[in-house]
């Protein structure tokens, strides 16, 4: 039955593959292929068989200084990730099975066994295309490192062999209420007490951390992991990372043998707990697909504000947006974001990391500028393939467009308005070129003020693409995915960076001379007037695209929008 495992996950990635060849036929996806294996080329490529052709790709003895540092801060990063699957454990199911595979293998005569080494055999596909990928980048691929994706493959197919065996022993500890079989004490009380010397050992020193300052605290912590009871218990994670450091074959090999020893014991982990759980798990997935499970309980969440019976549009529009963004706003979203604004605002006080959060809550800034209206989607880029429903809407087409781009707008500002905050208070800390406190305030302001007209033309250029173009820019919550999709987007950003530009200029140019006048005579004061503006005449020409967009989504057909990539 492994060969016919074999056989079926051949064929899968043989079929796979030929779709994207024959979607190559369609010239959205040949112009983006073509695109996008320039960039890997001129960009990637093309510097990393110049620097092997050098012998750049050579060991470095210098490299070697900092493996023993990368092994601990790797094993303490695995530590957390295996800790955070027993504490916080995902609630999907640990193997998933599509309808297909529920219907054709749960009732064909296929032990439990032999389904989990047919799910982890498909798993280590995209394994091996993620290392592949990172390989590739990193110019290991072009040197010739083979023992760089070997140690890769072995890492994450260890990492995804321990993830699913927490997964199966959770479950069957829920079955038993709480109450641990024989088979799960060793797994259950490796990780306890190799976990209570790390905690312990981070318990002892956290008050002589907090009080080094942020070099000299991470130098201790080396230290602290280094040797002793704690370098012993990390042992165990930090040799899943050793033999991805490996400068050559002789020191793969002798880093290697500890992780495909765990990596075998996490496989007979996971082979003796499917007795525990595939069962129950076979049998949910069967009722799933026959359509008799319970559906799941709906999420509640307190709506953005109190929407009126009556009003405009565009308030309605906001108020959907904003709903559907608060679906991917889920609490360890809120929690990934609220930690680094508090571990800010507690470096506030301390110089030397200020020094360095400062200009990082800048690029932040820059970042969401920049890139936010790529990432941020929650407009006719997510609702243009419902296009159907949307004409049914008695909506002017200007109103739904400018209805679609309050959501994404007020987001975005948001978040460059608090980068820009937290990089003013941050920077009373040090000095810029001898700007006082006012001056940076100033120049913050003029910032805050420009920002939301330049989020605003982005966004405008982006959903203008989905109307113009609807037969080639995806629509939807999913993306297309693969060299050819790098490519669209590529070619995206840069159409919209010149769209950009030549809408920027004249607002820009009007903005400059009044600038350059009002800061000769009040200072940097005088840049607040400058870019209000330029950000009236660049809302100014956005409002003018908008009218144009929506007459155009008025003549277009639903049927001409690119359908979602399943």
């Amino acid at each position: 039955m492994t060969g016919t495992f074999v056989f079926l996950t051949a064929c899968t990635l043989r079929n796979r593959v030929a779709a994207r060849l024959r979607r190559l036929r369609q010239p959205r996806y040949l112009v983006g292929l073509l695109a996008g294996l320039a960039y890997l080329y001129w960009f990637v490529l093309r510097h990393q068989l110049r620097a092997t052709r050098r012998g750049d790709f050579t060991a470095d003895p210098q490299f070697a200084a900092f493996v023993p540092a990368v092994l601990v801060a790797g094993g303490l990063a695995l530590w957390a990730v295996s800790l955070a699957a027993w504490l916080w454990p995902s609630t999907g199911p640990p193997l998933q099975f599509n309808r297909a595979e529920v219907q054709f293998f749960f009732t064909a005569p296929v032990s439990r066994r032999q389904l989990i080494h047919y799910k982890l055999l498909r798993s280590q596909l995209g394994i091996l295309f993620g290392v592949a990928v990172v390989a590739l980048f990193s110019g290991a691929a072009v040197a010739g490192r083979l023992w760089f994706l070997l140690g890769g493959w072995l890492l994450f197919a260890t990492l995804r062999l321990h993830l699913v065996g927490v997964a199966f022993t959770r479950a069957s500890l829920v079955r038993r209420g709480w109450r641990p079989p024989r088979a799960t004490w060793l797994p259950l009380a490796a990780l306890g007490s190799l976990s209570a010397v790390i905690v312990a050992t981070w318990a002892l020193n956290l008050p002589a951390l907090l009080a080094l300052p942020f070099p000299a605290a991470m130098r201790r912590i080396f230290d602290l992991f280094s040797s002793g009871p704690a370098a012993a218990a990390l042992r165990p994670f930090s040799a899943l990372v050793a033999p991805v450091l490996a400068s050559d074959a002789r020191q793969f090999l002798h880093w290697a043998w500890p992780a495909a020893l765990l990596f075998a014991l996490n496989y007979a982990w996971v082979l003796r707990s499917e007795t525990t759980l595939e069962e129950a798990a076979g049998a949910a997935e069967r009722e799933q697909a026959r359509g008799r499970a319970p559906l799941p309980r709906p999420a509640t969440r307190k709506a953005p504000f109190r929407l009126a019976p009556a009003g405009r549009p565009e308030i309605a529009l906001l108020w959907k947006n904003l709903i559907l963004g608060g679906r991917f706003l889920t609490p360890g979203v809120v929690l990934r974001l609220i930690v680094p604004l508090l571990v800010l605002a507690a470096a506030a006080a301390i110089r030397e990391v200020a020094l360095g959060l400062g200009p990082v809550a800048l690029i932040v800034a820059a970042f969401l500028a920049v890139l936010g209206p790529y990432m941020v989607r929650y407009d006719l880029r997510q609702d243009m393939a419902r296009l159907a429903v949307l004409k049914a809407w008695p909506v002017a087409g200007a109103a739904l467009v400018r209805g679609e781009l309050l959501a994404p707008a007020l987001v975005l500002t948001s978040g460059v308005w608090a980068s820009l905050a937290v990089a003013l208070v941050l920077s009373n800390g040090f000095d810029l070129g001898g700007l006082s406190l006012a001056d940076r305030a100033w120049l913050a302001l003029a910032a805050a003020v420009a920002a939301p007209s330049l989020l605003l033309a982005q966004l405008v250029i982006q959903n203008a693409a989905v109307v113009v173009f609807p037969g080639w820019i995806p629509a939807g919550a999913s993306r297309p995915r693969g060299v050819e999709a790098m490519g669209q987007q590529m070619l995206m950003f840069a159409g919209t960076l010149l769209l950009m530009t030549l809408g920027v200029l004249p607002a820009a140019a009007v903005a400059a001379v009044g600038g350059f006048v009002l800061f000769q005579l009040i200072g940097c004061a005088g840049l607040v007037p400058a870019a209000l503006a330029f950000s009236a005449a660049l809302v100014a020409e956005c409002l003018l695209a908008i009218e144009l967009l929506g007459r155009l989504i008025e003549r277009t057909d639903p049927i001409e929008v690119e359908a979602e990539e399943t």
